[in-house]
C-alpha cells in the first residue's frame, strides 16, 4: 500500500451533480495518494460512474471541488486532463474497431506525441519500435495486423488498456475494466494493470463489480450508496463491516 505523506494526488470535496431531478452525487469527498489503488464500489445507481466522468472531465460537477495535485479542476475538459496525466478507460471498450490492433496504439501514440507530424524514417521507425514495445507488453503482438473488430472482448480490453499506457498517464481511471470478461479473462487482466501500475509507480482509481478483483487489487476501498460516500477503508475493514454487507444484500 502506498505510504499517505505529504499532499493527496487527487482530492475531492462536495462535489455534487444532478441530473434532473436526480441527485447522482451527493457532497462527495475523497482523498487519494500517489502510488494508491483505490477502488470504488458500490449498487447500481450509487454514483460511481458519474464520480469516474467528473474526474476524467467527461461531466462538470455541479458543486463542489476536484484537485490534482492541490490545481484545481473544475470545467476542465478530457483533452485537459490528458495532458495533466490522466488517463481513462470506459466500460464499452473505445477503440477503432475497423482498424488494426497496430493501428489503433500508433493512434494513441500519435495522440500523446509531440512528433506527431514529423514523416522522417528515423522518426517513423522508433514509433514502429514503440507501439510494438507496447503491444508486447500487453501480450497482443501476435495480433498486430488483426482488425480489432476480429479480436475478442477481453482483447479489445487489453489493447484499450495499453493505448491509456500510451499516454504516459499518471493517473489511471478504469471504469469497469473486468465487464463482461470471463473469469479467467478477468484475472489476466487485472494482473497486468497491478503490474504496469506498480512497474510505473502509477496511482489507480477504478470501479469494479467483481468482489473478487477488488479484493485481490485494491489497497483501499471507497463504498458508495445513493451518491455519496457510504464507507471508506482496507479491504479487511470493508469485509467485515456489517452495513456494507447490508448494502449488498439490498437493505438499502
Amino acid at each position: 500500500m502506498a505510504e499517505r505523506t505529504g499532499e493527496p494526488l487527487m482530492s475531492v470535496r462536495g462535489l455534487r451533480k444532478a441530473f434532473g431531478r436526480f441527485l447522482a452525487l451527493s457532497g462527495v469527498d475523497l482523498d487519494v495518494w500517489p502510488g494508491e489503488v483505490r477502488a470504488i464500489i458500490g449498487p447500481n445507481g450509487a454514483g460511481k460512474t458519474t464520480l469516474i466522468n467528473v474526474l476524467g472531465g467527461q461531466l462538470a460537477g455541479d458543486t463542489g471541488d476536484v484537485k490534482l495535485r492541490g490545481r484545481r479542476l473544475n470545467g476542465y475538459y478530457p483533452h485537459q486532463m490528458a495532458a495533466l496525466g490522466v488517463g481513462r478507460t470506459f466500460q464499452i471498450s473505445s477503440t477503432f474497431r475497423r482498424m488494426t490492433v497496430y493501428e489503433n496504439m500508433l493512434t494513441a501514440h500519435n495522440s500523446a506525441s509531440r512528433h506527431w507530424f514529423s514523416l522522417s524514417a528515423r522518426r517513423l521507425r522508433a514509433m514502429r519500435d514503440a507501439v510494438m514495445a507496447d503491444l508486447e507488453r500487453i501480450e497482443l503482438s501476435h495480433l498486430a495486423d488483426q482488425p480489432v473488430e476480429d479480436i475478442s472482448h477481453g482483447d479489445r480490453k487489453r489493447l484499450e488498456f495499453g493505448m491509456v499506457l500510451a499516454t504516459q498517464p499518471q493517473l489511471l481511471l478504469l471504469d469497469e475494466p473486468t465487464a463482461g470478461m470471463g473469469l479467467h479473462e478477468r484475472h489476466d487482466l487485472i494482473d497486468l494493470v497491478l503490474r504496469e501500475v506498480r512497474q510505473r509507480s502509477l496511482t489507480l482509481i477504478f470501479v469494479e463489480h467483481d468482489i473478487d478483483v477488488v479484493f485481490k487489487a485494491a489497497d483501499t476501498i471507497t463504498v458508495m450508496a445513493l451518491g455519496r460516500v457510504f464507507a471508506e477503508g482496507l479491504p479487511a475493514e470493508i469485509a467485515a463491516n456489517a452495513d456494507v454487507q447490508e448494502i449488498y444484500l439490498g437493505g438499502r
